[in-house]
């Protein structure tokens, strides 16, 4: 626990020339940035399977978040790993995290509040289209 209050001291993660991070730290980061490259590849099998056009796009979506979000992960792992003084700042996991959170919100966005209304404009555009010559 006192790992933790020293890891999100505002000191510690504004700090360009970190100390180097704990091995458990390492470990930790590393399995939950795998853990999105994996949710990556479960999305895109996920793909294969599914035939609605517009769940597609919202999974397709959430695959390049998880890509995306895990290779920054392991690209940073890799810098703070190697000691290079601003590229293994902590900041870089509080941008990580907060770009992966807005990018989630649109997608929530998307799928929750457009598709909707998609679904309901193509059901009426076939209703209307049922009765044309």
């Amino acid at each position: 626990m006192n790992y933790l209050n020293y890891f999100f001291n505002p000191a510690h993660l504004f700090s360009l020339r970190p100390e180097a991070m704990h091995a458990r730290a390492v470990i930790i980061l590393a399995v939950i940035f795998g853990l999105t490259v994996v949710l990556a590849g479960i999305n895109k099998i996920l793909l294969g399977k599914t035939k609605d056009g517009l769940r597609i796009k919202g999974l397709r979506r959430i695959t390049h978040l998880c890509l995306t979000v895990g290779i920054l992960g392991f690209v940073y792992l890799f810098f703070a790993w190697q000691g290079v003084a601003l590229l293994a700042s902590r900041i870089w996991l509080i941008i990580i995290f907060l770009t992966a959170v807005i990018w989630l919100a649109f997608i929530a966005k998307y799928l929750f509040l457009e598709v909707p209304k998609l679904r309901k404009e193509i059901d009426h555009r076939r209703d209307f289209e049922r009765y044309l010559p």
